[in-house]
Order: C-alpha cells, then structure tokens, then sequence
C-alpha cells in the first residue's frame, strides 16, 4: 500500500461533497465493499472500484478523487444501492464529485469559458428534447448504435452527458449529432424510453437557433 502524504490532504473535501444533495450519503459508508461486490463496471476494469474512491475521498485525497476515471463511468445500474447496508446512493456520490472537478476546473478558467450551465435547460424547453431528463448515462444506447462500426466516437452517451454539463460547444461540434439515422435500436434498449433520434433534432435545431450552422429535417 502507498504510503499518503498528509501533505495532500483536504480534510474538508468530504464535508464539501456532503452538503450537496445526493452527496450526503458519503458520511454514511464504512466502506464494507457491498457496492464494489456488485458493481459491473469492475469486469471491465478492476480499477474502476466505487469504494476505493469514496474512501480517499474520505480520507481528503482530493487530487486522486477528482483524477479517477471512476466517477465518469459509473452507469447507474443501482445494484450498490441494493446491497448497500446503508443505503448510499453511489451515483448521486459520484454526480457530486463530478461537479466538485467541474468546480476546480472553472476556477482554472478554460471550463468557466466552455461550460453553460442553461444549455440543458433550453435544450428542454423543446418537446423534442424533453427525454435529456430522463437519461442517466447507462450507456445502452451507445452499445446498440450501428453508427459505431462507423466510428468508435460516435456515441449518443457522451453527446447527452456532455448536453447535461453545459458543455455546449462539445455538444455541437460532436459529429454524431448530424449522423444519428433514426433506426431506433437505441429506443428498443433504453430502459428509460430516451429517444435518441428526437434528442439530435432537439440539438440542431437549438444551433440553428443560436446562430450555429445545421442542416437537418424539419420534424422531429
């Protein structure tokens, strides 16, 4: 085991995830393991662990928190939260760290300039992109979309949650927003009934209104 330089220690890193809503729950773990037991995403990665990471944020390991790559995979499949003995809500813990590097980033300045925060909000506002509410980023989509024989990169997932982060220019400069073809395999899987197709329309039809260049259909 590494030894932890007390030196890199925010002791107030875990009360600061806790006061925000879903993060409250990080008081709550003694890291027994139930979540990393059943979590998924540890088939594909065993360094992608929920307890490690809610632990060094437990102990103020800031810096290694917000550098894991865990907190941007976790998929929200729920199994930790059936099994945790108390009941910690482990996505909603990893959302909070999310915005936490989110945070870190903006006081840096390239993030601040790049992220809008009301992006999602319009893109809402629209009966076309009403669904972005309902994704939690399972991923389902992207593993069903015929587009990625095309193109590894092109994925529905990072086009939504990029959306969900303000990260509006990412959004669309995302080539997958022109290419979505409306088969619907992603509609058949989704466990929440997003539908894809109407999402992209709601996307390019917000560009054309905010002075972006898009061609597109005319119906969502």
């Amino acid at each position: 085991m590494d030894t932890i330089d007390t030196s890199e220690i925010d002791p107030n890193f875990k009360f600061e995830i806790a006061k925000q809503v879903g993060g409250e729950g990080i008081l709550k773990c003694f890291a027994c393991g139930s979540c990393t037991a059943r979590c998924p995403e540890m088939d594909v990665k065993e360094e992608w662990n929920a307890r490690t990471v809610i632990r060094k944020a437990l102990l103020g390991l800031k810096d290694e928190v917000l550098s894991s790559e865990f907190v941007w995979i976790c998929s929200a499949h729920y199994r930790c939260l059936e099994k945790c003995p108390q009941k910690v809500d482990v996505k909603a813990l990893m959302n909070q760290i999310r915005e936490e590097r989110l945070k870190d980033e903006m006081q840096e300045g390239p993030v601040s300039k790049a992220r809008d925060d009301s992006f999602k909000y319009r893109l809402a506002e629209g009966e076309c992109g009403s669904d972005i509410y309902n994704c939690f980023a399972c991923g389902t989509c992207t593993a069903g979309c015929p587009e990625r024989d095309l193109d590894p990169l092109y994925s529905p997932r990072k086009v939504i949650k990029s959306s969900l982060l303000g990260l509006k220019d990412k959004v669309y400069n995302n080539k997958f927003v022109e290419i979505c073809s409306t088969h619907y395999r992603c509609l058949e899987q989704c466990p929440q009934g997003v539908e894809i197709p109407k999402l992209m329309f709601a996307i390019r039809e917000l560009a054309i209104k905010e002075g972006y260049s898009r061609e597109g259909n005319n119906e969502c």
